[in-house]
């Protein structure tokens, strides 16, 4: 079900269910066929395959299980505990490029080069603009849920909701239909063809759509949804100051969403060079992530308690 939601043009991304999904199967087939396996190990590299092929490198599945293995008990050196998942997460990313499946990172940016001293504070202003509008729909998302739910019935809310985001995907047009990778590449190679306010009201509407579908009982990531806001805000940045790099203004604006989502400044920070496809921006991004990580850390998250869920509506 949730992969035929995810097909028919929810915002949300596939990271989630389809990483449950590979992992289910993985863990019942093994179960039965080799059931000596430890299910923890199974659960991880089923995980890295699915995240390698997803983003399309295994770096991505690296950082990701970096922080669950240093936390977990065990003997070895991290990379020794890594090495298997690693694998899988190239493997995964591998069988992606031969099958010429979709890749997130975007293409014919040109790089920064040397940064000039400004670059730093409109980086910063970027990303934390990007935040922001993260933050915003995140403080909304709690009642959001609980209105939502004042339909008692599943099959009401979610009929409710999804009136509600074709309604959006009309206003918005395709470009802000799926999880937004594709989207956000054609939305950067025709940046020029939109205007401030068009701009203003691709990422509103985005964002809008992302709540609804999140908190109207779909299920999906949010990380590929948030990496098109990002950019969104960034090329929205751009038409407001023309002199600003492209690069730096696409990275930047990533930077600020993702981490304002995820909380894992690796991955916002991995995420924001795959898109720029810029590595040099690495040491810029590195000092902007700290002003967004200050605003973001304390702030509410899009997370529902369960102790709020059962709280009468």
């Amino acid at each position: 079900m949730s992969v035929l939601v995810l097909a028919g043009g929810v915002s949300l991304g596939p990271e989630s269910p389809v990483i449950a999904i590979n992992t289910a199967i993985l863990v019942a087939l093994l179960a039965r066929f080799r059931p000596a396996l430890e299910v923890r190990l199974i659960v991880m590299m089923a995980a890295a395959g699915t995240i390698g092929a997803l983003f399309g490198t295994p770096v991505a599945a690296a950082l990701v299980l970096t922080g669950v293995v240093a936390k977990a008990p065990g003997a070895g050196a991290l990379w020794d505990r890594l090495f298997l998942p690693l694998l899988a997460a190239a493997s995964g990313s591998l069988t992606m490029r031969l099958l010429h499946g979709p890749q997130l990172g975007l293409t014919d940016v040109p790089p920064l080069g040397v940064p000039e001293p400004s670059d730093l504070l409109i980086g910063g202003l970027v990303a934390c603009a990007a935040a922001l509008v993260i933050l915003a729909g995140a403080f909304v998302f709690g009642r959001l849920h609980g209105l939502f739910r004042r339909l008692r019935h599943p099959l009401l809310y979610t009929t409710l909701g999804g009136v509600i985001l074709g309604a959006l995907g009309a206003l918005g047009g395709p470009i802000t239909l799926f999880k937004g990778g594709q989207q956000m590449a054609e939305l950067v190679a025709h940046a020029e063809d939109y205007t401030t306010s068009e701009l203003l009201l691709i990422a509103a509407v985005k964002l809008t759509a992302l709540l609804i579908a999140a908190t109207a009982g779909f299920r999906g990531g949010r990380i590929f949804p948030a990496v098109f806001i990002g950019a969104a805000v960034g090329l929205l940045v751009q038409t407001v100051l023309p002199g600003t790099p492209l690069g730096l203004a696409l990275a930047c604006g990533v930077l600020g969403a993702v981490l304002a989502e995820c909380r894992d400044g690796w991955i916002a920070l991995f995420i924001a060079v795959l898109v720029a496809g810029d590595i040099s921006l690495l040491s810029l991004l590195c000092v902007v992530v700290l002003p967004v990580w200050l605003l973001v850390m304390r702030a509410p998250k899009m997370l529902v308690r369960k102790e709020q869920e059962q709280l009468p509506a």
